[in-house]
């Protein structure tokens, strides 16, 4: 029932109990809540298609009344342009802001005295798709998107939080987050107070904890400034990011001075192929044979608590990593049991589950990976498709890569939260590391000349922002200003709507923007490339938007959207024919337009 990536999980799980705005909520308020909205939807026609009015009007404000919403204003225009950017509502901390906001001449400074907006939709209406309905205009989360990027510029980035809902699932935006399109907190209402006919998910966690959880997210309190100048949701952001990092730090620590120097020798000892003497050109093989298993592992870990790799998928759980190799591990750890030392079973299980994951396996939801790194018969792999590592020497480096150990207790490290540039960090200092032969033993260690020599360098995410902001971001204004003029152009033109809107089509600024082109020739982990990708998606779908807002004589649709629509389209069809699973197909950037 929680989705999205705007707060890590280990937070929302476990370390936003010990907060104060968690403690000051007991169970009797959650239990009045909870029974304060089932009262809400026993009056709501939940088993019929109510509209979007009907929804907000009596689901939506109702429920926001129970959390602690009692200042709002509805529909006041974001723009001083006079475009249509109206938000249902702005959501105030008290009276006095009310009083402030209404004494303002132009609407749009009214903003500056909110929270939070609020846009609604219809009852359980898409919210990463173009509706149905002929009154679903545009796509909800685009929309946000768009209000938000709006609502930053109005307010000095003063007000930065959004709420989207459709009555059932409620989300919660950061104009801040690096990817605003995928960086959201989703929780399912309906589900949390126990709607009839609303079934919960087989993995959806406790719900009177995630019931609890939403009362703290989406209350006032949260978005009120503390003392410090902090809204309870940024304190929550910043001490997820710690969490991040020190994870990270620690897993780096971990691979630098213990998996990998395992791994290495381990690899020496059992290579039936090692010559003798150990040669310098053998000793790099291991070294790049070694770095491709670790990155494998690195990458089932990630991409199966991430759902990237089908792990929910019935046929695939005792062909993955997560049942049969480390939880298997974990409980015979657990138990104290023997690994064997003449070879085992994890090292090829997880031989198998790369060949599989690089060339496809339909039949358990399994699609091909065919990106290189499982590739076999390249350089360094070569070594490791003839060697077997026994399970007292991988098994334990399974452990050591699945869960954090405090000293305390052992807990599963959640690779969900791990960003792509914390991963990139681990690469860098992986880079460190060399192979040599000293005194006839096999030395591993690194000083920093090899990732010096190699020009590797890790930089940064503050930098990286301020680089494709600086760099690209001109280049999209260039286009989303170049429309804005032929919009106004084509306003006074006599031809037909449908002719103007034609010729509009080619400044598409969406499209535009997707044109140009960005070389990163030290690519290294791909750090600023995938930040470029967030970035990007993020003012993409808000130029998607802008671009219907601001033709007001006429209904204009990006061309964007259409091709997007076949490219999903093509995708479920694979997934309908097996080729690619349906929890893929159903990946939230397939689904967006």
């Amino acid at each position: 029932m929680v989705q999205g990536a705007l707060f890590t999980r280990d937070y929302l799980d476990e370390a936003i109990v010990g907060s104060e705005s968690w403690l000051a909520i007991d169970g009797g308020a959650v239990a009045a809540f909870r029974a304060a909205v089932l009262e809400v939807f026993r009056r709501f026609p939940t088993g019929k298609r109510p509209n979007e009015a009907v929804t907000e009007e009596d689901l939506i404000w109702p429920v926001l009344g129970h959390l602690g919403w009692h200042h709002s204003l509805r529909q006041i225009n974001l723009s001083p342009k006079g475009m249509d950017h109206k938000p249902d509502g702005l959501l105030l901390a008290d009276e006095a802001a009310k009083e402030r906001a209404n004494t303002r001449n132009e609407e749009w400074k009214r903003y500056a005295d909110c929270v939070a907006i609020v846009e609604s939709k219809r009852w359980q209406r898409e919210l990463d798709r173009k509706g149905s309905h002929k009154d679903d205009l545009g796509v909800p989360s685009t929309q946000m998107i768009r209000y938000l990027d709006r609502l930053n510029i109005v307010t000095s980035g003063k007000v930065r939080w959004g709420i989207l809902t459709n009555g059932r699932y409620w989300r919660l935006y950061y104009h801040g987050a690096t990817s605003v399109a995928e960086e959201f907190l989703e929780l399912d209402l309906a589900a949390l107070v126990g709607v009839p006919g609303i079934e919960r998910d087989l993995f959806d966690g406790d719900p009177t904890h995630e019931l609890k959880l939403f009362m703290v997210m989406f209350g006032p309190a949260a978005f009120r400034p503390g003392t410090d100048g902090r809204t309870f949701h940024q304190v929550a952001r910043d001490e997820g990011r710690q969490w991040e990092q020190r994870v990270t730090k620690n897993l780096s620590d971990l691979v630098f001075d213990k998996v990998f120097p395992v791994l290495v020798r381990g690899i020496v000892a059992v290579d039936p192929e090692r010559p003798h003497p150990d040669v310098p050109a053998y000793l790099d093989e291991v070294r790049d044979a070694a770095l491709i298993l670790l990155y494998r592992l690195l990458f089932v870990l990630y991409a199966e608590d991430r759902d990237l790799l089908p792990a929910r998928h019935r046929g695939y759980d005792d062909y993955g990593m997560r049942k049969r190799v480390r939880e298997d591990i974990r409980k015979r750890i657990d138990d104290q049991d023997v690994f064997m030392a003449e070879g085992g079973e994890y090292y090829p299980h997880m031989l198998r589950l790369f060949k599989r994951i690089d060339k496809g396996a339909p039949s358990i939801g399994l699609p091909p990976y065919n990106g290189g790194l499982f590739a076999s018969g390249r350089y360094g792999s070569r070594i490791l498709d003839r060697i077997e590592l026994p399970d007292s020497l991988f098994a334990p480096l399974i452990d050591i890569l699945s869960r954090d150990d405090d000293g305390r207790q052992k807990k599963w490290i959640n690779y969900r939260d791990l960003s792509v540039q914390h991963l990139g960090s681990i690469y860098e200092r992986l880079l460190e590391n060399e192979v040599k032969l000293r005194d006839g033993e096999v030395i591993v260690g690194g000083d920093g000349e090899a990732r010096h020599a190699s020009g590797s360098f890790y930089t940064p995410e503050a930098p990286v922002q301020l680089i494709i902001s600086q760099a690209v971001g001109p280049l999209l204004t260039e286009r989303l200003e170049a429309f804005h003029r032929k919009v106004e152009e084509l306003a006074a033109d006599t031809r037909t709507k449908a002719d103007r809107l034609v010729e509009l089509q080619h400044l598409d600024p969406a499209s535009r923007m997707l044109e140009i082109k960005v070389c990163d020739p030290a690519m290294g982990s791909g750090h600023f490339l995938v930040s470029l990708v967030d970035y990007l998606g993020d003012r993409v779908l808000a130029a998607i938007a802008e671009a219907e807002a601001a033709v007001t004589w006429g209904e204009y649709n990006s061309p964007l959207v259409e091709n997007i629509a076949k490219i999903r389209d093509g995708i479920l069809a694979h997934a309908r024919e097996g080729i690619v699973p349906a929890a893929v197909a159903n990946l939230r950037w397939v689904s967006l337009p």
